[in-house]
């Protein structure tokens, strides 16, 4: 009897918080964020790359579309270090001036 109470408020969301659906989540969150900062990232003119060491950028977008195609299958770590590095610096740009 006391099983069935505590179970009873939780038996309509339990699937959600399953392994399994909670990681399709993640994954389709994660790809969705991919084709996001690549689109970005293919948009972006080269001169708005915010790295001073390479040729006013010449390379730049090739390196990071490579980068966030590449990572797909690796915990779309390219996505996530784009955003921080150009698209967050982008935004902090704007915010100074």
């Amino acid at each position: 009897m006391m099983e069935s109470l505590f179970r009873f408020p939780w038996w309509p969301i339990s699937p959600v918080f399953t392994a399994g659906v909670f990681t399709w989540l993640l994954i389709i969150a994660g790809v969705i964020f991919s084709i996001v900062m690549l689109i970005d990232c293919l948009k972006r003119p080269p001169s708005k790359f915010p790295h001073q060491l390479t040729k006013n950028g010449e390379y730049d977008k090739l390196i990071w579309a490579a980068a966030i195609l590449v990572s797909f299958g690796i915990y779309f770590v390219g996505p996530i270090v784009y955003f921080f590095v150009v698209k967050r610096a982008e935004q902090q740009g704007n915010q100074q001036q």
